[in-house]
């Protein structure tokens, strides 16, 4: 999956793809980021980084995680009422310095709904040279909620903080998000007319 973004006037492409162990330890990267001061949210970001890179090895071990579409499909085949694990990465490679950009870490339950465990945008990717850039976050929740229509997944749900509930409210169409969120019914369908309104989606 890709979207499109906006930093500096300029429409540039992420590329939204399942995480490989090599992306998922890149994630190790981010405590080398800017400064930890900058806002209430970056020590919650580099926090879920961490998190995801060790839950990850963990469910690895275990071998639960899925690195691809066909294959996390072909596990629930398999497995209905296993529990898998994949990390969804956006990778913005026109800035190297954080070209991945942020991530969702998931897993799919035995009653086949997707937890949001952890996700996270990049401070950097967020704030660049005091340019923001706009629509990483909502890209990535929208195609996360194509990909859960894909697999025939009803229902997607996670936790939301005191920090990114706001961010929540805003992209659900919703009056209030406290410290949890569920995307069915008529919020699944929104979240996929935003999808169809992505800039540059693929």
């Amino acid at each position: 999956m890709r979207f499109d973004v906006r930093f500096q006037n300029k429409t540039l492409p992420v590329e939204f793809v399942f995480g490989t162990d090599v992306n998922i330890r890149r994630l190790l990267t981010w405590r080398k980021c800017a400064n930890s001061q900058a806002s209430p949210g970056v020590a919650d970001t580099l926090e879920y980084a961490r998190y995801a890179a060790k839950r990850w090895r963990s469910y690895r071990q275990e071998r639960r995680t899925m690195s691809s579409y066909d294959e996390l499909r072909d596990a629930v085949k398999q497995q209905p009422r296993g529990e898998f694990v994949f990390v969804l990465v956006a990778l913005s490679k026109w800035y190297p310095p954080t070209s991945l950009s942020g991530f969702c870490f998931c897993r799919r339950t035995w009653c086949h709904h997707i937890v949001v465990d952890l996700a996270a945008v990049h401070p950097d990717a967020i704030t660049v040279g005091n340019a923001q850039v706009k629509g990483i976050g909502t890209g990535m929740f929208y195609s996360l909620v194509k990909l859960a229509d894909m697999l025939r997944v009803e229902t997607v749900w996670g936790e939301a903080t005191e920090n990114s509930a706001p961010f929540y409210q805003k992209l659900l169409g919703l009056p209030r998000v406290t410290d949890h969120f569920f995307i069915t019914g008529q919020v699944f369908e929104h979240c996929l007319r935003g999808y169809a309104d992505l800039p540059g989606k693929a």
